[in-house]
């Protein structure tokens, strides 16, 4: 099924692309897309324990299931005072 990433701030960066669009198997999860994207992009490794993910504008955790056409956002954590 194919769904669209969006990348931001230093994910973008480290991506080069704001957004992407793979194609994941019927049934996946929040947690089976990072495992492909880290496939797809490996300088991502050891970076995603600090992502924050949105699906169509609401923010969820790693084991909600995505369909087709979902939108899903990924944002770094950020510390600030």
């Amino acid at each position: 099924m194919n769904i669209t990433v969006r990348f931001f701030a230093s994910l973008r960066d480290t991506t080069g692309t704001s957004q992407c669009t793979p194609d994941i198997p019927e049934g996946a999860t929040v947690a089976d897309l990072v495992h492909r994207l880290l496939v797809d992009y490996p300088a991502l490794e050891g970076h995603q324990s600090s992502w924050h993910f949105a699906v169509n504008q609401t923010h969820v955790e790693q084991d909600t299931a995505l369909y087709p056409g979902d939108r899903v956002a990924i944002f770094p954590y950020v510390a600030g005072g």
